[in-house]
């Protein structure tokens, strides 16, 4: 028996099974997060008809005949969401956020890997032709001294990352069924709208603290544009293919180079304060044993390395190459956050 056949179930409201929808090319799960709804803004510009599912409540840019409220561990909601679609793009997963259990984490991401095969399995059985699962640069796991090639056999640090891996076996394994499978590994997703990890250092900029980075901070730490990984989604549709691509953005700076920027931009006088590697991993490990850390293990432990995917797989398989400098995204994500603030 396969990855793709055994899940767990839950139930959803069965006026929402009845509810008819309008034909839709395209499924996107997780459609109300920062990706989804990128998504529904870029493949509706290039003509395309997107369903979308999520918990969530539709956004303004999802008429309801295109939305399916449901739990991506129910048979029936992804049933429901795939009738009909050619392609889905599945974009949702549980990720790092302050609400997350600080106990049972294996457990808390494990989701990903039954929201992936009930998705996966729905598919299967609609006839959908292709999927693009959106994994995550976690799988690889600690850097190895050089960029990361879709070759290098993942090693995952942490819960997050081996729901990811988990999750992309099961896509694995669905191939060969009439269904194209590409797994996208696109590096930080940033953008308006996305905070997460960013807040405590947006917080310290705004105020004009010292903004701390791990040794000299020559290390680089890519990242990629929410519209960037669209855009390489939209692409991946178009030309469909097997087989897993890197995303992240262009020529990162290092770390001090790039937050020295954002600080400059934001006119603060916030500076970037050297701490060493080793003092810092040690102080969050303890932090992390009182569950006071800001960041996880798996977060922390590569904050100080120099962290860069290869993304020439997908310039020669998509023609995909991202528009937006790490230094770009993250000013545009410090004025989001802003606006935010601002609209308390």
């Amino acid at each position: 028996m396969t990855p793709v056949i055994s899940t767990t179930t839950t139930s959803i409201d069965p006026i929402a099974r009845s509810r008819s929808l309008a034909p839709a090319r395209v499924l996107v799960t997780g459609a109300a997060g920062l990706l989804g709804r990128e998504l529904a803004a870029t493949l509706a510009t290039g003509g395309q008809a997107v369903r979308g599912i999520d918990l969530a409540e539709p956004g303004p840019r999802w008429p309801p005949d295109r939305w399916v409220s449901g739990d991506l561990r129910s048979d029936d909601a992804c049933r429901q969401a795939c009738d009909g679609v050619s392609a889905v793009i599945h974009a949702a997963a549980r990720q790092h956020h302050s609400r997350m259990p600080r106990r049972g984490r294996e457990r808390f991401f494990h989701a990903n890997v039954t929201m992936t095969r009930t998705i996966l399995r729905a598919a299967v059985e609609a006839g959908v032709g292709h999927f693009i699962d959106v994994s995550s640069d976690m799988v690889y796991g600690m850097p190895r001294g050089r960029p990361f090639v879709e070759t290098d056999v993942p090693c995952p640090i942490g819960p997050y990352g081996r729901s990811k891996l988990e999750g992309e076996a099961v896509c694995a394994a669905a191939r060969g069924r009439s269904l194209i499978v590409t797994i996208l590994r696109p590096r930080l997703i940033v953008g308006p709208g996305r905070l997460g990890v960013l807040t405590r250092l947006f917080d310290r900029v705004r105020r004009g603290r010292a903004v701390p980075v791990f040794g000299p901070g020559h290390h680089r730490y890519q990242m990629v544009a929410v519209a960037d990984v669209a855009s390489a989604c939209a692409m991946a549709l178009a030309r469909p293919c097997d087989g897993v691509l890197n995303l992240g953005s262009d020529d990162p700076p290092t770390v001090r180079e790039l937050l020295g920027d954002l600080c400059r931009r934001a006119g603060t006088t916030s500076r970037i304060v050297s701490m060493p590697c080793g003092a810092a991993n040690a102080a969050l490990w303890a932090l992390h044993a009182v569950r006071l850390a800001p960041l996880s293990p798996e977060q922390f432990r590569i904050a100080g390395a120099d962290y860069v995917l290869d993304t020439t797989r997908a310039r020669e398989q998509l023609g995909w190459r991202p528009r937006f400098s790490d230094a770009e995204m993250l000013w545009q994500a410090y004025r989001a956050y802003l606006e935010t603030l601002g609209a308390r």
